[in-house]
């Protein structure tokens, strides 16, 4: 599979191919990208942060691999055991001893494709894995890109941004631990991660380390005394940038431009050309996934025209139709918190098939003009309608579409002009018109629309809306709602308790949504607890069994799949 990239210039085309890496029994999801006009020696290894850092930098990682392909080098990003797409759970034990085999099982598969020099290169908690690896998996460099130097400074920034998992959560292992937007840092990982500490580092992690730290942040000084100490003579550097891209929201990221070329510059030439290449093991696009006492088959395709990337996970029997998950706010197709994920992989135990799908310019899809994608891109709607077809052509006969905020926008809007048999709009906020602002902290948004939201309280007091729906005066959203009704596509809509997005609905097109839910094509729900980009890992359950629901009662009649 090749996501039909080109990457950045005419002259280095670069192609990436999504292949799982690793032992057969707990694969890892890795993207592997390299020069189209024959890759040298040059191995590099990125290692990706965890948590909130891991979404914010997923552009910025993909440039990387892509400047360093076109320098000739084969790039291989991938995913730590346990997190974005790879095998196993969050809660899992041993989290950084897993982490920690990751890099191997990464370096391995550079290995088998027949590099001869290879770079690690890491960012935040990848760069301390890189630095305690590297000398493990025998780097010739390594890049500690802003890296976690000593463990219980990051914990405690893990604790304060965070939220406690309550006590009665549901499991003996997730007490005492945090989880930071949908991340899962268990009471075992948060003391695995506390003893790390650089400054003890035991043994070289490469011939050549460059070590690039913030310029608003302390510098890396104990790490750097503990690497000369090792007999390695670091290179430097103290650059801008970091925070674009690590401390901002995904919506709000941008890519480390003047780090990425350091970078570059510094690991050097990949060799193109210089000797020749072993072609290595044939790609590995589909693997067995273990979950939850059951098992899963997930395969990366390549879907329409576009070439649009998306992850689709099956059930081992069966499937009872296909739900197609969407893009939500800037974050890549594992979905908030890795959501995405555990859904599908929860709803292929339950018969159903899922696409975790990256729209243009998003996640692991073509740019096609269109990066970095941001919510409500328009080109959205009319490349549902691709994968949709593509999908079509490939045997899936029941097609339901599944969104979170500006995702659940995107598929309802989808859903006006493309046949699908039913949408999972999960907090849509059907007051956004395009031309509004995009804001990635709902609390923003509120204070924007506050005059808004009183107003329609105000009215909605004395009767005004209603009124004026009785005589056809109606706002977008409630047009909006009339033409759902007249196509007849069933739609779940759930709602965090107290989302501004039902409130609106229920402030300013209340006779319309009350007319909807009685035409019963239209159901709303609330989930109790959940919060609107559902980092609550702990109540996930509760929004897998009301969609589990759903799809028994609109799908469960249908024949199924072949």
């Amino acid at each position: 599979m090749s996501d039909g990239s080109k990457a950045t210039t005419v002259l280095h085309p670069v192609e990436t191919s999504g292949q799982w890496i690793g032992p057969a029994e707990r694969p890892l999801m890795s993207w592997l990208t390299a020069p189209a006009d024959g890759p040298g020696t040059v191995g590099v290894v990125i290692v990706p942060p965890v948590g909130y850092e891991y979404w914010s930098s997923h552009r910025t990682l993909r440039t990387l691999a892509e400047r360093l392909a076109e320098r000739g080098c084969r790039v291989v990003r991938f995913d730590l055991d346990g997190l974005g797409d790879s095998a196993g759970d969050q809660w899992d034990p041993a989290r950084v001893a897993a982490w920690r085999s990751s890099v191997h099982h990464a370096a391995d598969a550079l290995r088998d494709w027949g590099v001869t020099s290879l770079v690690v290169i890491g960012l935040r908690v990848g760069a301390t894995l890189a630095l305690l690896e590297g000398g493990e998996v025998g780097a010739d460099a390594v890049v500690a890109w802003a890296p976690v130097v000593r463990g219980r400074r990051y914990i405690s920034e893990l604790q304060l941004l965070g939220l406690p998992v309550p006590e009665d959560a549901g499991s003996p292992e997730w007490s005492g631990g945090v989880v930071q937007a949908g991340s899962v840092f268990s009471a075992a990982t948060l003391a695995d991660l506390g003893a790390i500490d650089l400054s003890t580092l035991s043994t070289r992690p490469a011939p050549r380390v460059l070590v690039v730290d913030r310029d608003d942040k302390p510098a890396s000084t104990t790490l750097l005394e503990r690497l000369r100490a090792l007999g390695v003579e670091p290179d430097h550097r103290v650059l801008g940038g970091t925070e674009l891209l690590i401390d901002r929201p995904t919506e709000y990221a941008t890519v480390g431009g003047d780090i990425v070329d350091e970078i570059c510059r510094w690991v050097g030439p990949g060799g193109v050309g210089t000797a020749a290449v072993a072609p290595g093991p044939g790609i590995r696009t589909s693997a067995t996934i273990g979950w939850h006492g059951g098992a899963v088959d997930e395969e990366v395709l390549r879907l329409g025209e576009s070439g649009l990337v998306g992850i689709l996970t099956r059930p081992s029997g069966t499937s009872r139709g296909t739900v197609v998950w969407l893009n939500s706010g800037s974050e890549h197709h594992v979905g908030p918190g890795r959501a995405w994920v555990e859904y599908a992989r929860e709803l292929a135990l339950s018969g159903f098939t899922s696409l975790r799908l990256d729209f243009s310019g998003w996640g692991e899809s073509p740019d096609r003009g269109h990066a970095p994608g941001r919510p409500y891109d328009q080109h959205g709607v009319e490349e549902v309608r691709e994968a949709v077809d593509a999908l079509r052509e490939r045997g899936h006969r029941r097609i339901v579409l599944a969104g979170l905020c500006a995702g659940a926008w995107v598929a309802l809007r989808a859903t006006l002009t493309v046949d699908v048999d039913g949408v999972v709009a999960i907090n849509p906020q059907m007051y956004w018109q395009p031309g509004d602002p995009v804001e990635a902290d709902l609390a923003e948004t509120r204070v924007r629309r506050l005059p808004e939201i009183r107003r329609n309280k105000r009215l909605r007091s004395v009767g005004l809306w209603s009124v004026l729906d009785a005589v056809g005066i109606r706002p977008p959203a409630a047009v909006w709602l009339g033409d759902l009704e007249r196509r007849q596509t069933p739609v779940l809509a759930v709602f965090a308790e107290g989302d501004d997005g039902l409130e609106f609905l229920e402030d300013r097109t209340g006779r319309a949504w009350r007319r909807a839910l009685r035409g019963g094509r239209i159901v709303s729900a609330t989930v109790a607890g959940i919060d609107h980009p559902m980092h609550r890992h702990w109540l996930r359950g509760s929004m897998v069994r009301t969609i589990v629901a759903w799809l028994d009662a609109t799908l469960g009649a249908v024949e199924p799949l072949s």
